[in-house]
């Protein structure tokens, strides 16, 4: 029986995009997780629940404020809250959800708006 498969498949890019994990610490004032950039677009997903992946972007209403997640895996719709924010250096979290920032580990995928270096390290320059 022929199977059909898909694979996404990432790599990390200075400067660029970023694939790691971070604990969170269960606690409103919640973790920093370091990017060397400024997320254009974050995926965040619990490694020992079974909670859904989760989604913010810079794009939509709500940026840094307000933020409206989407979700990725389920029938959900997103909601809006302040869960996290978008630093010029990576994203913080707001909030002792368990969803985003409990006493869990979490994997997350981010990709740049507006990095500090290119891909070999070297600076980028001001506009």
């Amino acid at each position: 029986m022929a199977r059909t498969y898909v694979a996404y498949c990432f790599a990390p890019i200075q400067g660029f995009s970023k694939f790691g994990s971070y604990k969170g610490n269960g606690n409103a004032d919640g973790t920093f997780v370091y990017t060397g950039f400024r997320p254009a677009w974050i995926m965040v997903k619990a490694t020992n629940t079974t909670q859904p992946w989760y989604m913010w972007d810079n794009k939509r209403e709500g940026y840094n404020g307000d933020n409206e997640t989407l979700v990725a895996d389920t029938t959900q719709t997103g909601g809006a809250g302040t869960y996290l924010s978008m630093l010029a250096n990576g994203f913080k979290l707001h909030t002792a959800d368990p969803e985003w920032n409990g006493a869990y580990n979490y994997i997350y995928m981010a990709f740049a708006e507006a990095p500090f270096v290119n891909s070999k390290g070297v600076p980028c320059n001001a506009r």
